[in-house]
């Protein structure tokens, strides 16, 4: 199954909270989706791998995308040719024409490692004669999303719009139980999102930050 976009995390409910929305609403446009876990994101102080792994589930069926846990190690996660060749067989397979990652600045070591992982992976996933099952595949575009255990503001290359599924952002998050059940989530999430919707002149929206340049439809400059 050809999908279109690729949501890379380090852990379950990493993709939910940077961009759950954005998730949402591509799902709605009949865009294919995948969550690509890197970790099962355990141990953790309440959870266990069996609770996470029907979590994960749950939060990718709220939005309406496949998804795909590894089995790399959580808190110890690295950039490394395993993993690399681990993820580019995942891009080899479903040919995503977008991948989404995380920040390359992030206090949380597995987030960081997990953007190195994705940048490499995209360029391993077009190389030929390595012992890569699949076709050679480059996706066309990676952005990363804001999944951050930093107290910084950076402009974002673009926002998306998700002020119609700020709901079905919530829902996914909160699928997390073992993880926020003491925790204002949806506060939170309404919180950030309506920051970067009041800058961009709307409700609620989600950041995303490239690298390189991207082209407009001359049209999106009157709306």
């Amino acid at each position: 199954m050809k999908i279109d976009f690729l949501c890379i995390g380090a852990h379950p409910d990493d993709c939910e909270i940077a961009m759950g929305g954005t998730i949402a609403y591509l799902s709605s446009k009949g865009y294919k989706g995948m969550i690509l876990d890197l970790t099962n994101g355990e141990p953790t102080p309440r959870g266990n791998p069996e609770k996470r792994i029907q979590e994960a589930k749950k939060a990718a069926e709220i939005l309406s995308v496949e998804r795909i846990t590894l089995d790399l190690k959580n808190r110890f996660l690295f950039d490394s040719i395993e993993a690399r060749f681990k993820v580019a067989s995942i891009i080899r397979k479903y040919k995503p024409d977008v991948i989404f990652c995380h920040l390359e600045i992030d206090a949380h070591p597995d987030h960081v490692q997990a953007y190195n992982i994705s940048y490499a992976s995209r360029f391993y996933s077009k190389l030929t004669k390595v012992n890569l099952e699949g076709d050679v595949w480059y996706s066309k575009k990676i952005f990363r999303f804001f999944s951050n255990h930093l107290r910084i503001n950076m402009t974002p290359s673009f926002v998306v719009d998700i002020s119609d599924f700020i709901s079905r952002k919530i829902d996914a998050c909160k699928a997390y139980e073992s993880q926020f059940s003491d925790f204002q989530v949806e506060e939170y999430v309404k919180t950030f999102a309506r920051y970067w919707g009041l800058l961009a002149r709307t409700q609620y929206a989600e950041p995303f930050y490239s690298h390189e340049i991207l082209k407009v439809d001359p049209r999106f400059l009157f709306e």
